[in-house]
């Protein structure tokens, strides 16, 4: 159960300052990380209730690094505005190109055959390292010695999540930038933003601007584990422990927004 109603109660709170939006990631969010990125699933229940939320709100989308084809095919709910590759949008595509740090995903692939327990996720603009199924000390900091001259060759950034490493093009949005054009675009008023990771916390404090800076009502919830960096749970304005509470609360607004109590 969700710790605090409060948490439920502020969340209502801000969704009913209309126009409203609910913006969610996926991966540690409403999704359980696992150990193949591939195999991770969002439950019934969650679709479910991001789509009656859909239909109430001006509106629910979903952010993610993965690829926006990936994004549609785990939620599978139609009305949700989906952002993949971290708001890769036209302009910013036109000047990356396709698949603009293929020649350094082809240089890491022979780099990884000591590593067999690193997995590699192609992403289109990007792609990373996930090295959760590896249990020898020190791989975190191999894999980063290998990638940064790659990365420097590359123009790209390295970002770490939960026991990944990631290359992005130096020119790819972050996630911040991509909910603040989002809810502009939207003329949203209200927002609500669950994230769990290092990358979450550019949105999170986007959402304090627009709260501090405009008067807009916003709430950034951080949703925790065992793996969520202090610094996460730091940027955020209140927590949800693990994925079965980001669930819950989804339900619960889903509920609130036909009509029933929060």
């Amino acid at each position: 159960m969700i710790a605090a109603d409060l948490t439920v109660s502020r969340a209502a709170g801000v969704l009913a300052a209309a126009p409203a939006a609910l913006i969610t990631d996926i991966d540690g969010t409403i999704s359980r990380i696992v150990a193949r990125p591939d195999a991770a699933v969002v439950s019934e229940s969650a679709r479910a209730s991001l789509g009656a939320l859909a239909q109430r709100l001006a509106l629910v989308a979903v952010i993610t690094a993965r690829e926006e084809r990936v994004a549609r095919r785990m939620i599978g709910v139609d009305e949700l505005v989906y952002v993949g590759n971290y708001a890769l949008d036209g302009a910013s595509a036109a000047h990356i190109g396709e698949r603009p740090l293929a020649d350094a995903e082809a240089a890491v692939r022979p780099l990884l055959r000591d590593l067999p327990c690193v997995t590699l996720e192609e992403k289109g603009v990007a792609f990373s390292l996930h090295y959760r199924n590896c249990h020898e000390e020190g791989v975190r900091e191999r894999l980063l010695a290998l990638v940064a001259p790659l990365a420097e060759a590359a123009d790209a950034r390295i970002l770490e999540g939960k026991q990944v490493i990631e290359l992005v093009p130096r020119a790819l949005p972050d996630k911040g930038m991509a909910v603040a054009r989002l809810l502009e675009r939207n003329s949203i008023r209200g927002a609500v933003y669950l994230g769990d990771d290092l990358s979450d916390i550019a949105v999170f404090r986007e959402i304090a601007r627009r709260r501090e800076r405009d008067g807009q009502p916003g709430l950034a919830l951080a949703v925790v584990d065992a793996e969520t960096d202090a610094s996460v749970v730091d940027a955020a304005d209140l927590t949800l422990t693990g994925v079965d509470e980001a669930e819950e609360l989804l339900a619960l607004l889903a509920r609130w927004s036909q009509g029933g109590v929060a």
